[in-house]
């Protein structure tokens, strides 16, 4: 069923080494919030999300996982065959080493297209929902814009409004305020997403969901993505025009610095509420 109908969602999430040593997922908590909205959302029924943390836990143990890692958490449907059959949810969990991408301390800067492809819409489906039936789109997105040259593109909303990346979520500065697309314009509701607007009040720095145009986009002093996976990822130029503080990223560096230092255990966590909602 879920090959069938791509009826699957599933969660990534990073687990850290720890400045005192060991290692831990990192907002593991957050993580499973979406996953029980996503099956929600999908119609599919949970196999079991309460057990996930000790099978985390279990996994990084007989592992003997000691460095940066990646876990993938997805249920899956399964069932006779049949569109409109009923299914049980199958969960599987994986874990591989994983460490930083190649943009966060790299002397270059993602270079964005703006794609012809949409952000499907919560018409179509749930969008809060992290389904693999909305990445085929996304795939489609980014192998274009490879071709193109670029290293990754946007999509836009059915209203014409930027959206996302095809995994990661886009924020914005102006005149060293950020701002970032609202949930109400179809973008996932990212766990990093939501790291990065209650981190943003810590540090004082001025923060809101907004909407944004492709116009507006490019005349914003710092550009950058953020997600688990990607982490942080400053953007050099949209399509043809250079972002004009993409070296120096000031408020970029200052999550970053922010992040890295809660991941590793070297200060308190920022208390981050995920939620389907802004």
């Amino acid at each position: 069923m879920a090959l069938r109908y791509g009826l699957s969602v599933f969660e990534g999430v990073r687990v850290y080494r720890l400045a005192g040593g060991g290692v831990r997922p990192w907002l593991l908590p957050q993580h499973l919030d979406r996953l029980r909205a996503s099956l929600s959302a999908m119609l599919l029924p949970d196999p079991g999300v309460d057990e996930i943390p000790g099978i985390v836990a279990e996994l990084t143990a007989r592992n003997g996982i000691t460095d940066d890692a990646y876990c993938r958490i997805s249920v899956s449907a399964e069932g006779p065959g049949l569109i409109g059959d009923e299914v049980k949810g199958v969960l599987s969990v994986t874990l591989r080493p994983m460490g930083r991408k190649r943009w966060l301390n790299g002397a270059d800067g993602m270079r964005l297209g703006v794609s012809r492809w949409q952000r499907p819409s919560a018409a179509v489906l749930p969008t809060h929902a992290k389904s693999i039936a909305q990445y085929a789109g996304s795939r489609i997105a980014l192998a274009e814009a490879k071709a193109a040259g670029y290293d990754a593109c946007l999509l836009t909303t059915p209203e014409g409004r930027v959206a996302e990346a095809p995994t990661a979520t886009l924020c914005a500065v102006h005149g060293g305020a950020l701002s970032t697309p609202p949930l109400t314009d179809g973008v996932l509701p990212g766990v990093t997403r939501a790291w990065v607007l209650a981190a943003c009040r810590d540090l004082g720095i001025e923060a809101q969901p907004r909407s944004t145009d492709v116009a507006r986009l490019r005349a914003a002093d710092e550009v950058f993505l953020c997600g688990t996976g990607l982490e942080f990822a400053p953007v050099r130029a949209l399509d043809s025009v250079t972002v004009p503080d993409w070296e120096r990223r000031p408020v970029m560096s200052r999550l970053a610095e922010k992040y890295f230092a809660e991941v590793r255990g070297e200060t308190r966590a920022t208390e981050v509420r995920w939620s389907s909602v802004d």
